[in-house]
């Protein structure tokens, strides 16, 4: 890659990192609803012009922001780069009970700072799952597959299998640890995708 786009990458990176950042604060001092695009581009030093550059509204901010600290978070606590096994399946597991434990603290609703964001922020997050079970079964399976359950389907199912049970056990009293309802649902997703004809999970 050229110098000069190498910069601007960089530059378009920083500048997305300054907003990221700016919003993550203002989020600890004020409700997203009245959060505002002047506040985050002053909070990051920036104009509106910029902000628009990279973020269609502060939706978008939002979304991104979910993904990519899902994406840290996995990044933190699944080998790399993951592999098709136990473990890595594990770890998704535990990331995502980890996510929606730190949003819901199992009660039946979320903070009323998180209220009207919560469906974002659970599709996000149930989005995010998706795809990286996605890649994970690609990867398994090459690119060649036998199975009678398409590759996208079977993350699908896997994805709400794992996100569905994790919501529910957020927002209930905490009955079961986490690393018990972790190794429950891995059983139970693992049993699903072998009798799907996927690759054992090792």
């Amino acid at each position: 890659m050229p110098r000069a786009a190498q910069r601007t990458d960089r530059r378009i990176q920083r500048t997305r990192q300054l907003l990221q950042r700016a919003f993550e604060e203002i989020l600890h001092e004020k409700s997203f609803v009245d959060l505002t695009i002047q506040d985050i581009t002053e909070r990051a030093n920036l104009n509106r012009g910029t902000f628009y550059i990279h973020f269609e509204d502060k939706y978008r901010l939002l979304d991104v922001f979910v993904r990519e600290k899902f994406r840290q978070l996995m990044a933190t606590r699944a080998p790399s780069p993951p592999q098709w096994n136990r473990q890595t399946l594990h770890v998704l597991i535990q990331t995502v009970l980890l996510s929606l434990e730190t949003k819901y603290k199992h009660q039946r609703y979320p903070s009323q700072g998180l209220a009207n964001i919560s469906p974002l922020l659970e599709q996000a997050i149930r989005e995010e799952v998706t795809a990286f079970l996605c890649a994970c079964l690609q990867q398994a399976t090459g690119s060649e597959t036998g199975e009678s359950i398409a590759v996208e389907t079977m993350a699908r199912i896997a994805s709400w299998a794992i996100f569905g049970t994790a919501l529910q056990w957020s927002q209930e009293p905490l009955k079961i640890s986490s690393e018990q309802m972790a190794n429950d649902i891995l059983r139970i997703v693992m049993d699903g995708l072998s009798s799907a004809g996927y690759p054992a999970i090792t």
